[in-house]
């Protein structure tokens, strides 16, 4: 296989990188039940030696819930008819997910409410508790 780019700084070596074909379902014909067009793409995380320990640490943590448990990704594709063309998607949803796997969480930054928002939120509990008030019954009065 290829290299794989997933961004500037990252590029995954070919050789960490396992492909098998299978027989895919879908558009075909009888060609479907003898041509291999389905490909399975597998990335060992922990035997990457591109990613090093502070992104495999990441990519575990954010991909859990798309790790077999020898800790490899799986990306499968058998949309199209060729071979070739299910190889160049499951790459691109391969790279998608390690890049999104990569990304830091943006900090959240403390904010306090503004003097208008304090205003209009006090002024829309008034309403609401006008408006819950005139739909009581009145104890002075005798209706």
């Amino acid at each position: 296989m290829d290299d794989l780019v997933i961004n500037k700084r990252l590029t995954i070596p070919g050789k960490d990188l396992r492909m098998t074909t299978s027989t895919a379902s879908g558009p075909g014909g009888q060609r479907v039940n003898r041509i291999q067009t389905r490909v399975t793409i597998l990335l060992d995380i922990e035997a990457c030696e591109a990613l090093g320990e502070p992104r495999r640490r990441l990519l575990r943590a954010r991909l859990a819930h798309r790790l077999g448990r020898d800790g490899t990704i799986r990306v499968v594709c058998g949309r199209h008819r060729s071979q070739r063309d299910n190889i160049a998607e499951a790459c691109e949803r391969l790279v998608g997910l390690i890049q999104g796997g990569l990304v830091p969480n943006r900090v959240r930054r403390a904010t306090r409410p503004t003097r208008a928002s304090k205003v209009r939120r006090r002024e829309a509990k008034g309403r609401q508790g006008q408006k819950k008030q005139s739909r009581g019954w009145s104890w002075g009065s005798e209706q």
